[in-house]
């Protein structure tokens, strides 16, 4: 099964690329610019169910797009309430931005085997003359629970916790993408569990919540 951030990735790649083949065709015109986005709350993929909530995705051209869902539910997977996903962007010359937000409150996955009563992913893009870059500040767990353990403290990226029976989570998981110079990207999701096969190991389906990504480029 193709992962879901593996098609997000590949997707803005190409948008970056587009943006790189205008400037090529645009010679020695000052090249203008190209943004991406997107963001979405809850994202369910599992031999039983399919579901994501609204997703916002924004326009390689720029301005703004927005979901919004008051409860997200899938059974024996997901509750939640209050969703909002936002993305945003300028593309200009010389100057280029996307930041897109996720968030959402009352979380219960799996039975309660991970708990937030809030969580927020924000991705920012950057670019001008002078270089490209990306970050996720902002980003945050309000009362994180898993597997029982609460989480008191600053989730560093990446951060893979085992659930036994289940597979396993990575917390605050950040990918990033372009060159630094005339393009970034940035994907973040807050919470991505990825479900196994508790016999063979094999991944059987993946959730996502708190998803935000942005890139911009020349």
């Amino acid at each position: 099964m193709q992962s879901y951030i593996t098609r997000t990735i590949i997707s803005f790649a190409l948008v970056l690329l587009g943006g790189l083949t205008l400037v090529v065709g645009q010679g020695q015109a000052q090249a203008a610019g190209r943004v991406g986005g997107q963001a979405f709350s809850a994202y369910v993929s599992t031999p039983v169910a399919n579901a994501q909530s609204p997703i916002a995705v924004l326009p390689d051209t720029g301005g703004m797009a927005e979901g919004q869902a008051q409860t997200f539910t899938v059974a024996n997977t997901i509750t939640s309430q209050w969703l909002d996903a936002i993305s945003t962007g300028m593309a200009d010359s010389p100057v280029s931005s996307s930041q897109s937000t996720s968030e959402l409150e009352s979380l219960s996955l799996l039975g309660g085997l991970i708990r937030a009563d809030a969580v927020t992913a924000i991705a920012s893009s950057y670019v001008d003359e002078t270089g490209a870059a990306s970050d996720a500040l902002g980003s945050a767990f309000v009362n994180l629970v898993v597997n029982g353990m609460p989480i008191t403290t600053d989730v560093a990226p990446n951060t893979q916790i085992a659930l036994p029976g289940v597979g396993y989570v990575v917390l605050n998981e950040e990918t990033p993408a372009g060159n630094g110079v005339t393009s970034s990207g940035i994907t973040v999701n807050m919470i991505h569990v990825v479900l196994q096969n508790a016999l063979t190991g094999a991944t059987t389906g993946e959730i996502i919540v708190g998803s935000a990504n942005s890139a911009v480029g020349f």
